[in-house]
């Protein structure tokens, strides 16, 4: 007696719901946050300056243009209107007055 292999058809079926939930939530389109006023921008740099959260930036698009995903990392540092983010690409830079939304960001479990 042989045995046909299926190959990837046997593994189909070993995607957990947290991977597909994961992949979903890839997929989602991003939607505007709440604006956030100057105050409130430079409170959350400053917490984010002397405790190192990782942070996720929401930036102000042009008129007519849908939302980008978020910038998510660490701030290295803040140089004039300019602020630094390192992200899991790279280092990332952006103008203070592009910030539309910025809150602070919990890694997330990724194990049980």
């Amino acid at each position: 007696m042989s045995y046909t292999d299926r190959g990837m058809k046997k593994w189909g079926g070993f995607i957990l719901s947290e991977h597909t939930a994961h992949m979903e939530q890839a997929n989602k389109t991003p939607e505007w946050k709440e604006a956030m006023s100057e105050e409130q921008i430079e409170s959350i740099l400053q917490h984010a300056t002397s405790q190192r959260v990782m942070l996720a930036i929401q930036e102000y698009q042009a008129i007519g243009v849908d939302a980008q995903a978020d910038i998510i990392g660490q701030l290295i540092g803040i140089e004039g209107n300019s602020i630094y983010i390192r992200t899991s690409t790279g280092i990332s830079a952006t103008e203070l007055a592009n910030i539309r939304h910025i809150e602070e960001r919990r890694l997330e479990k990724w194990f049980s």
